[in-house]
């Protein structure tokens, strides 16, 4: 009988999706776990954005657009998980590790603001786990666009002894 052997580099989309898939799960959970505090009470990603939105006070700002992208993060995730499922495999580690980024980067901003004094402030729950699903995402992301194409044979036969 022969053996197949698979090499490293076959592996990698296998690990970039395990990884990418642990990591999208910790950005969704993250965006909902706590952000912002006032006094004793905590509010998650979504919240704090209704609040910024309620009191204008990003109107006209750039970084008002990144309020509604926030909002879709949740959708535009579920898109890659079902893209990856389809079969669309790199693109949807390209989306995501983009939403990586972003999330990563907003996600990075908060959690060097994290202050436990005072009675306003960043809760550092809600960014850290973001942050640890984005590098995680990340890193999934790498793996699958690293691995061999779709059209690469990922196994080689070995025969040994005898003749056919």
């Amino acid at each position: 009988m022969g053996q197949v052997k698979r090499s490293p580099r076959a592996l990698l989309p296998v690990a970039g999706a395990g990884f990418g898939g642990l990591g999208v799960v910790l950005i969704v959970v993250g965006t909902f776990l706590p952000w912002f505090r006032s006094g004793s009470t905590r509010r998650d990603s979504y919240q704090a954005i209704g609040l910024i939105r309620f009191y204008r006070l990003l109107d006209g700002s750039p970084f008002d657009p990144l309020l509604t992208v926030w909002v879709g993060l949740t959708p535009a995730i579920t898109l890659c998980v079902v893209a990856y499922a389809l079969g669309l495999r790199r693109t949807a580690a390209c989306v995501a590790g983009v939403l990586a980024v972003l999330t990563g980067t907003v996600a990075t901003v908060a959690v060097v603001q994290v202050d436990d004094g005072g009675l306003l402030g960043v809760a550092g729950t809600g960014p850290a786990v973001t942050l640890t699903g984005s590098a995680l995402v990340l890193l999934g992301a790498i793996g699958v666009l690293a691995g061999p194409g779709k059209h690469h044979s990922t196994s080689t036969a070995n025969t040994t002894g005898g003749t056919p």
